[in-house]
This record gives structure tokens, sequence and C-alpha cells, in this order.
């Protein structure tokens, strides 16, 4: 597996049998320094891993609402969507382009993977690419350790606040963020 350092984003090539029985391993980058931990990707884990955080191993979780709950253990607990609003992501490039996901709950996953909120057909997609989380007009958008990474404006991110009817890139896939009060509706 491939694991880059949150702080100098060095990557390093980290052999999975070297986690034995263990779910976590800390680590040292040798360029900056900074000890970071990484998740063994094979672990079947009845409590999630707290802090899916930039350079770090998401873990398993299984499809709607416990997926994102327990993928979001750990991290503080968001308020749900107001009933005033309708957010949605728009698929505009890629192989899922013309789709619209209407978001119904404030925290998302998204990637290649069957067990992700939001599933994109796409092979520069890491199998749990992203997490977005919605603030009201806002969304922050977390890469989670992906391959190919995550970019705002086409700068490379680890973590970006996005705005309505503001892009974001998984791979070749290209989504926008879209916030209308819960009347104008969206075509589904």
């Amino acid at each position: 597996m491939i694991v880059s350092c949150p702080s100098c984003k060095t990557k390093y090539q980290y052999e999975e049998s070297r986690f034995g029985e263990a779910t976590v391993k800390r680590l040292k980058c040798t360029k900056c320094e900074t000890v970071f931990e990484i998740t063994n990707p094979a672990a079947e884990r009845e409590e999630p891993i707290a802090g899916l955080v930039p350079g770090v191993a998401a873990d398993r979780t299984t499809k709607h609402g416990s997926k994102v709950e327990e993928a979001a253990a750990g991290l503080p607990p968001l308020p749900a969507l107001p009933a005033s609003k309708r957010y949605s992501l728009a698929v505009i490039m890629g192989a899922n382009a013309g789709q619209i996901h209407v978001l119904e709950q404030p925290r998302i996953v998204l990637g290649r993977g069957d067990e992700n909120d939001i599933q994109l057909q796409d092979s520069e997609v890491s199998r749990r690419h992203a997490m977005l989380e919605i603030h009201g007009d806002e969304a922050v958008v977390t890469d989670l350790g992906s391959t190919n990474g995550t970019y705002v404006e086409a700068l490379r991110v680890q973590r970006a606040t996005i705005g309505s009817n503001q892009e974001f890139s998984l791979g070749t896939t290209t989504l926008m963020f879209i916030v209308t009060d819960a009347h104008d509706g969206i075509v589904e």
C-alpha cells in the first residue's frame, strides 16, 4: 500500500504484511520526522478508526447510514440538514457524468467501492477516496488518503471548504456541490 506523510506529503510503500495482527501502525517520516498512524486496510474492526485524516488509511463500513456513522465515529456529530435547503452533488465530468445525487445526511463518503454513499465508476478514484461534510451553505471536502488526490480549483488538497456551485475532482471525475432552497427542486 502507498501511504503519505500528512505534513510534507512524501509517499512511502508499506507492505501490508508488516501489520501482522495490528490494525494500526505508527510511522515516522524520514524527510520531516512527523509521526503519523496508518491503518491496516484488511482489518475488520467493530469500532471504527477515529479521525479520517490526511495520510491515514480509512476503515471499511457498510452501506448507507451505518457506514457513515461508523466512518465518522471519533469525529464530532454534525447537525441535521435543514429542511429549508436541498443539497446535491452533480457529476459534471467522468464516467458518471449527468448523475445528480441528492444528499440527505450531513456527512457522506465518496469512492470507487460499493460501500460508499456515492460510488464512482472511475479507475483513478480510490476505494474510499474522500469525505464531504455539509455546514450550512458550505461543505468541507477531506481526502481520505487517496492515491490520486482530491482537487479543488486545480490544486491538490487534503481538506478544503467549498461553496455552492463550486467544483472538486476525484480522479477523472468532477463533481459540483449545489445548495438550493427546498422549493426550487432538482431534477434527478
